[in-house]
């Protein structure tokens, strides 16, 4: 309190003293008895030791009001990924006045501020004005009280990647551009005015019906170069032997391997297994999109990029037109992008955990929405998993079992995992599961793949769970309240899944989201 116990004492010892005298004298000498004049001298102290309780009381109960309320106010600064110390105090200001019931006694001035220490320690301050029942009779018409509260913005480490949808369906309705508007919001707020914060990292999956995992440090030997692996070279003619499609890709002219791959057999597909060199199926196949036949004969083929060098018209010979593995010695391919050729549908590379902010922000900037081959959820957020994880193919991310780092993941869909539906003998696009046709998933119809990849979306989302990372899944303008249920069931809480149904409310969702993540850096 800024008026001490002594001074106000002081006060109410001179003023009362002196009326006491008066009142003294009139009662001495109305009954002029012994009793009665210390009776009056003992009355104005009796007196005043009453209002000071009374009136401490209330102020006592001001303060304690002050404090919790400024206790709250300094948890959401500590919180806050503010820098700026206006935004802090702004902040401070609005979680003080949310909690003071300013109906009842006490009037608050502005909270005050402190510069943040060096440690990141914040110092807030604030007081009040109380006004005086009793102690009002000696012109004691107020007390002054006061609270102050330290919070510490002792930061931890954040590993936090995003996974986010790429497929042709973001071209509409401005989708992508708000995605890349929120997602750079997001990490903005979390860089705040640093640029390469040592205890954040961040890093961006692009997916679509594949994954492109080509990063700088991309280590060859994860690769299936021998192909060896299960499903290396599947659609191609095994009467000729094993089909690298790595050979393929050296084989043509003007196309290399953009970087995108085959999910890998069950169960490796949902699982975070190191890829080893003695076990090829833990190792990952190029993604390499086959020439289609060139007769479509009304079939649809999505995929014809060269001439197919045998001829036969026959579903059989339609077949074999496909798997001619000789008619890539030596091509030329007329077509590239994301509608034709071999990487045909291979988003932009995922970006491995960083701590560079322009880096970030420029990937984001680059993304773009790609046709063909669906929406593979599943492929998406295995890869995300991936990359949080400190085991190979990318160890970035920490141990899991280092306690001052924080992993997070958000997952974001446009729309339901699904196939692209063709009516020739593949059934499907090519995409991270190969062709329908193959039954890899032990389905042959677009409704079964759906719901086998639906399948593959929830034990992904436990597995990563499991793994201690937070979970929160996002919906960005979709119309199927099963996706959402599965989304809603698949965040690590139910307030962790956000609904989006506009540009706006999905910038919203990403906002709330970093301010979450900021929570978990704090420690008091």
């Amino acid at each position: 309190m800024r008026n001490s116990l002594h001074h106000i004492l002081q006060r109410l010892i001179t003023r009362g003293s002196h009326r006491g005298v008066r009142l003294t004298f009139r009662f001495a000498h109305d009954t002029g008895g012994a009793f009665a004049l210390i009776f009056a001298l003992l009355l104005i102290p009796i007196m005043l030791i009453v209002g000071l309780a009374v009136d401490f009381n209330r102020a006592f109960i001001v303060q304690q009001r002050l404090e919790r309320a400024l206790d709250a106010a300094a948890l959401a600064v500590g919180a806050t990924p503010a820098e700026e110390e206006d935004a802090m105090l702004e902040m401070a200001q609005t979680f003080f006045d949310a909690n003071y019931n300013d109906s009842e006694i006490g009037t608050p001035g502005a909270v005050t501020m402190a510069p943040p220490d060096e440690d990141g320690s914040v110092n807030l301050s604030v007081s009040a004005e109380v006004d005086t029942t009793i102690l009002s009779a000696v012109g004691i018409d107020t007390l002054d009280v006061s609270a102050d509260t330290l919070a510490r913005r002792a930061v931890r480490g954040l590993e936090f990647v995003l996974v986010l949808d790429n497929t042709g369906s973001m071209s509409g309705g401005n989708k992508m551009a708000s995605l890349r508007t929120a997602a750079s919001d997001l990490v903005t707020i979390l860089f705040g005015d640093q640029d390469e914060p040592d205890q954040l990292k961040i890093g961006l999956v692009p997916f679509v019906g594949t994954v492109n995992i080509k990063a700088d440090s991309l280590d060859m030997a994860w690769m299936d170069e021998e192909g060896d692996a299960e499903y290396h070279g599947q659609n191609f003619d095994p009467a000729t032997g094993t089909t690298n499609h790595f050979d393929l890709f050296d084989q043509i002219g003007n196309a290399e391997w953009k970087g995108c791959v085959e999910m890998r057999p069950e169960p490796l597909d949902t699982l975070d297994t190191p890829p080893t060199a003695g076990d090829p199926d833990t190792l990952f196949v190029p993604f390499f999109a086959p020439d289609e036949p060139d007769i479509s004969s009304g079939l649809g083929f999505g995929n014809n990029y060269l001439p197919d060098g045998i001829g036969g018209t026959g579903n059989n010979n339609r077949k074999k037109r496909q798997r001619n593995a000789a008619k890539y010695n030596g091509a030329i391919i007329a077509v590239s992008g994301s509608t034709r050729g071999p990487n045909r549908g291979c988003p932009q590379a995922l970006l491995p955990l960083t701590n560079d902010k322009d880096l970030l922000l420029s990937e984001i900037d680059a993304m773009e929405p790609w046709n063909g081959g669906g929406t593979n959820i599943p492929h998406g957020l295995a890869w995300g998993w991936r990359v949080l994880s400190p085991e190979p193919p990318f160890t970035e991310g920490a141990s899991y079992d280092d306690t001052d780092v924080e992993k997070a993941l958000v997952l974001l869909t446009d729309g339901r995992n699904q196939g692209i539906s063709r009516l020739g003998h593949n059934k499907s696009d090519y995409a991270g599961y190969g062709y329908l046709a193959q039954q890899r998933l032990g389905v042959n119809n677009i409704t079964q793949l759906r719901n086998a990849l639906d399948a593959k979306v929830i034990e992904l989302c436990e597995r990563v769970k499991d793994s201690g990372i937070r979970l929160y899944t996002v919906t960005f303008q979709t119309n199927s309240s099963s996706l959402e249920d599965m989304f809603r069931d698949c965040a690590s809480a139910p307030e962790l899944y956000f609904d989006a149904p506009s540009s706006d409310e999905l910038r919203q969702s990403f906002n709330a989201i970093a301010f979450d993540l900021s929570n978990l850096r704090i420690s008091r």
